[in-house]
């Protein structure tokens, strides 16, 4: 995995995580609490006990009562767990798909910059070439995909969108089924590697068959 792509996902999933583990601190708070309330209902009820209180009963809501949170605590940690898990899986499929990313993204620039269909067209068919040429592959496979991004904008006169180019080209990889969803709810394993070859329509995601 490399640093831009780690950096990239650990923003994007920072505050949901951080969200989460508040979440837990709250909950073991309250389970502390309730368990506070259970040993002072006990206590009462052993050394000091007051007429007319069912003390079975306040212990039963008690118990009950921490038995709930428990059962939230254990499926918050579960969700935690399960979109560490996704985060990285979606990072290595992205790093596993790194030059699919860059030709994506400079796919989604030639469409974004044109003004018909035939435009783009001509546009998708001249960043294809130009992908497959040796210095143009080195470069990809050498650097990081938003240095590859931002350098082949310079050089080819596009703009030099990196974060909203690659935007693009995640969302077309989830429709294809190279990467798992961003919210991690789709379990279904990516594709194996295969080479890919640009869209020929706008509205539609680019054809990698």
């Amino acid at each position: 995995m490399n640093k831009a792509q780690t950096d990239s996902a650990t923003e994007a999933s920072a505050a949901p995580r951080e969200e989460r583990a508040a979440d837990l601190c709250v909950v073991a708070e309250l389970v502390e609490i309730q368990m506070s309330i259970a040993r002072a209902t006990q206590q009462e009820a052993l050394q000091a006990p007051q007429p007319g209180v069912d003390y079975c009963q306040r212990i039963a809501t008690v118990s009950r009562a921490v038995r709930l949170t428990l059962l939230l605590k254990d499926k918050l940690s579960r969700q935690v767990e399960e979109r560490r898990k996704a985060a990285a899986q979606r990072e290595a499929a992205q790093e596993d798909w790194h030059a699919l990313r860059v030709r994506l993204a400079m796919m989604a620039a030639a469409y974004e910059m044109s003004e018909d269909g035939e435009e783009a067209d001509r546009r998708a068919a001249e960043v294809s070439e130009r992908l497959e040429r040796p210095e143009v592959a080195e470069l990809v496979e050498a650097s990081r995909v938003e240095v590859a991004v931002a350098a082949l904008c310079r050089r080819w006169g596009y703009p030099v969108q990196v974060k909203q180019w690659l935007e693009m080209a995640d969302e077309a990889m989830e429709e294809l089924g190279f990467l798992p969803p961003q919210d991690g709810e789709d379990d279904e394993d990516p594709p194996e590697p295969r080479s890919a070859a640009p869209g020929r329509r706008k509205p539609k995601p680019p054809d990698t068959g």
